[in-house]
């Protein structure tokens, strides 16, 4: 067999399994992969309810002045196939209520005056997803209701999530054939490259300087 089919045939079959690996490696990701995403601060105006009686009776009284509260959610998930260390939340201000969604084992660890607050989760299990559900008072200023979401690996990677629709198995199987056939066709179309590149090449370096 000629050396230029050899290398022929092998850049056609290791560049296909090279991009393989690469996706495979993508998807399997080694250790923990802890990411975040988070909503939109939503305001809510929430007025006292006064009973008409008591109005009447307290002409003197003002009125009651509405309460507003910000809501905030921010999920956690670990992507990875290991348990995600020793993970902390930081809000440089406090929040007036929080809640886990699962209620998993957490710590609280606040400042001495109290404005900052930290919330400790001992590990996030693989493909674990953790919702946190926030009540803020007046915000002073945005940047103060999240300041980092780490581990023992090292900071979460912050992602920008879109409403999407969950196909059925037989779907992402479907893609997952014409996934597979694409790789085959790129290792021909690369078969059947080889040589015109090759000889491009070698007349180009040839070509006649004037």
């Amino acid at each position: 067999m000629e050396q230029s089919t050899i290398m022929q045939w092998l850049v056609s079959i290791v560049i296909p399994v090279i991009i393989t690996e690469f996706i495979r490696r993508q998807i399997n990701h080694r250790g923990p992969k802890l990411i975040y995403y988070s909503g939109e601060v939503i305001t809510h105006r929430i007025l006292p309810k006064v009973n008409q009686g008591d109005v009447q009776q307290s002409q003197n009284i003002p009125a009651p002045q509405p309460v507003w509260l910000n809501s905030l959610i921010i999920t956690i998930r670990n992507n990875g196939n290991t348990a995600a260390k020793n993970v902390e939340v930081s809000h440089p201000q406090a929040p007036e209520h929080y809640q886990l969604a699962p209620a998993i084992q957490h710590t609280v660890v606040r400042s001495d005056d109290g404005r900052r607050m930290t919330i400790q989760i001992p590990s996030i299990a693989p493909k674990e997803t953790v919702a946190i559900s926030y009540l803020f008072g007046t915000i002073a200023n945005w940047n103060d209701v999240l300041e980092y979401v780490r581990s023992d690996e090292g900071h979460a990677e912050k992602i920008n999530v879109i409403l999407n629709r969950v196909f059925s198995m037989w779907f992402n199987i479907m893609v997952l054939g014409f996934c597979l056939l694409g790789i085959v066709f790129l290792g021909v179309i690369i078969w059947w490259l080889y040589l015109p590149a090759v000889f491009g090449i070698k007349w180009l370096i040839h070509f006649p300087r004037g």
